[in-house]
Formats: structure tokens, sequence, C-alpha cells
């Protein structure tokens, strides 16, 4: 009888999971497939989720530490996963392949249960499972370099296989390469899982002192001088134009609401975007960004951008918006320099009604009041009062108001 001699290491086969007739596609093949996907599905992806990454953005440039942006980008991995699936599964269920692999001469087939084309429920799980991959850093895509059929765990849960139709194909890794990637694999687990541990541990910690109790339920905006505000979008950048025409803000908090404005909704503010980094710029900038604002010459921002030049003129300022609240400041100065006292109090009275305008545009309701009272008295000398300067009930409002007798 013969024993046989367990010292000895066993033989196995080169490819003892696999079988002759089966072409596998070579890990070179796959990388580069990899590449070429990447570079012609990533535009497609980005196209669909460009809105949602710049709110992302924005809510991040408007609070650096936002619990909307945190979510944001969730859901923009979210999405990326669920294209990113979609697109792949309907690739493989057309045609067995995605499109690097097409380039490529490759083919997903079912395996080890032949069938003519692959199922609905193969080609989603397999994407699904190979977007999840990417969770652990990549490491599972590392058995396609260790397993005797170039199987990844993506591709053994979805009972498929990549096959070549190339002449020379893979034969599959050699017995001292499979177990240099297995061992490799064992040890980034490891790894992986004492990170983990220790985050784990110290996220508990922060939440046991409190790291995370939310200290202010206000997030800050862009500009800290008008936080006040609950205007968004064109609005708020109007009342910042507005409030910069009365020197209420500085030209740095403008320019960050026009930044914030050209990120968050640049269809719809790009014009008083430009109009606000026209009014603070250095006057060698300044040209640029009128050029930018002026790009449809017929535009109101840009009629208020050529009354707001040195060579401006009144006419230029009718053609502005009328219901932009910077526009009705604007002809409000010009009232009152045309000495037009009432028609400037009661474009103020309406700009007041907006809070955030409000105690900004005090001096000029004052000024307006004033000069109006001794327009009033030195027509009162003449023995007549013209009905364009006749504010009695302004002057009353104001003595009530500020209790003047």
């Amino acid at each position: 009888m013969v024993f046989p001699d367990l010292s000895a290491p066993a033989g196995k086969p080169h490819n003892n999971d696999s079988t002759p007739n089966i072409p596998i596609a070579s890990v070179a093949d796959r990388f580069v497939a990899l590449v070429l996907d990447f570079l012609i599905l990533s535009p497609v992806i980005s196209l669909f989720i460009a809105g949602l990454v710049r709110q992302t953005k924005t809510y991040f440039l408007l609070n650096a530490m936002s619990q909307e942006g945190v979510v944001a980008i969730f859901l923009v991995i979210a999405s990326v996963i669920f294209l990113t699936t979609v697109l792949q599964a309907f690739f493989l269920y057309f045609w067995q392949a995605t499109p690097g692999q097409l380039f490529l001469q490759m083919r997903v087939i079912s395996y080890p249960q032949r069938q003519t084309r692959l199922t609905l429920n193969q080609c989603f799980l397999r994407s699904f499972l190979w977007c999840s991959g990417f969770t652990l850093l990549a490491i599972p895509y590392l058995e396609v370099a260790s397993h005797p059929l170039r199987r990844a765990f993506h591709e053994r849960a979805s009972d498929t296989l990549v096959t070549t139709l190339k002449r020379n194909y893979d034969e599959g890794p050699l017995p001292l390469e499979s177990r240099f990637i297995s061992s490799w694999m064992r040890m980034s687990f490891l790894f992986l899982l004492l990170f983990g541990v220790i985050g784990f541990f110290k996220t508990y910690h922060s939440l046991k002192v409190g790291a995370y109790r939310e200290k202010d339920s206000r997030a800050p905006f862009a500009c800290k001088e008008i936080q006040e505000s609950d205007l968004l979008g064109t609005s708020r950048l109007d009342a910042a134009l507005s409030l910069f025409l009365v020197n209420e803000i500085s030209a740095e908090c403008l320019d960050k609401e026009a930044e914030v404005s050209l990120w968050g909704d640049p269809v719809n503010s790009q014009g008083l975007a430009y109009l606000a980094k026209f009014m603070t710029a250095e006057s060698s900038e300044q040209e640029k960004y009128f050029d930018k604002v002026c790009e449809e010459r017929t535009s109101s921002v840009c009629a208020m951008a050529r009354y707001m030049r040195e060579d401006g003129e009144l006419e230029d300022l009718e053609l502005a918006d009328k219901t932009l609240w910077t526009t009705q400041l604007l002809l409000a100065d010009e009232k009152y320099t045309s000495q037009d006292y009432v028609g400037s109090l009661k474009l103020i009275e309406d700009l007041q009604k907006v809070s955030v305008l409000r105690s900004a545009l005090e001096k000029r309701y004052v000024r307006s009041v004033w000069a109006l009272n001794e327009t009033m008295q030195t027509y009162s000398k003449k023995s007549r009062i013209p009905a364009s300067v006749n504010g009695d009930s302004w002057i009353d409002s104001f003595k009530e108001k500020y209790e003047v007798p």
C-alpha cells in the first residue's frame, strides 16, 4: 500500500476552475475598457446631475458647514450610482457589453449556467454591485487578478463572466499571482476594518461630548452684513445692489453676493451679478464686466449699466426694469436731484416696505422730507405753493413719526 506524502505541496492545475473552451478576457483589456467607459459615460452622467452639483456648491459657498450641502452630496452620489447602474444594465442587456468592452471585443456571458443572453436581473445586479465596489476603495475588483476565471465579486454574485472574441485570450492567473493578490486583499480589508472601528469610536465620542450639537439654527448667508434678510436669488442680489448704492454694505459684500448668484442661479441672475461686478471692480476691470452685462444691448440691466457710467443719461435709466429696487432707488435719487421731492418720497416709501431696505433708506427719507419742507417754506413766502411740491401729508407724517413739534 502506498501512502501519499502529506508534507508535499498539492499539485494544482493552472486553471482549476476554468474550462479550456472559455476565452477569458485579459486584465489589461478590462482595465482599458474601464477607462473608455469612464470617458464615454461620464459626460452623459454629468449632464444629468449638473444642476444638482451646482446647487451643492452653492450650499457650501453660502455656509461651509451646511447641512443642506451634506444632504445634497448624498443625493449627488445616489444619482451617480443610479445613472451608472441604469446605463451599464442597458448596454449589457442589449449588447452584452459596455461601450468600452464592445470596442475591445469583449462580451459578458451567463456563467456557469449558459444562456443565449443575460437576464434583466443579472444586468442590474451586476451593475449595482460593480458601483458598490467603489465604497470599499475598489478592493473587491482586485479579485480579477487572482480568481481563476478573472471573476470579481459582482460577477460571481450575478452569475456572469467576461469573455473575449480575440484569438489570444487569458488563461487565468498563476498560482503565485493568486496567492499574492489574495494576501494583499486580506491585509487591505483588515486595515479598512481597523480604520472603520477607530472612526466609529471617535465619532461616538464626539457625539457624546456634543461636537455635532447645532449652535446656531440660522445658517449664515454669503454676506454677513445682510444675513437678517430672508430674500433669495435675484431679489437678494437686487437688495444688495440697493444697499451698496446707499453705502450700507461694502464692495466685498456685494461681490460675494454676485458670486453666489453666478453659482446658484446663473440663468436668472447673470445680468445683475455682472452689474454688481461692474460696480465693485477697479477702473481697469470695469469695461470687461460692462461688456458682459451688455452682451444683449437691449436688456434693461444693460440700460442701468449705461446710466451708471460717467456719461450715463436719464434716458438710459428710463429703459431699466422699474420692478427692480435698484432702479427705483436710482429714480428716487434722480427725482431728488431735480427737486421733485414728493416723487422721490413716494419711491422711498415703496422701497421701505422691503424689510432689509427699511432702515437703510431712512436717511434718504429724512433728507427728502427736510428738502420738501424748506421748499414749501420758500414758496409760502411768495403766497403760493405749487401742487408739485405740496407735501403737507409727508411733513405731518414725519412730525408724527419723529415727534417733532
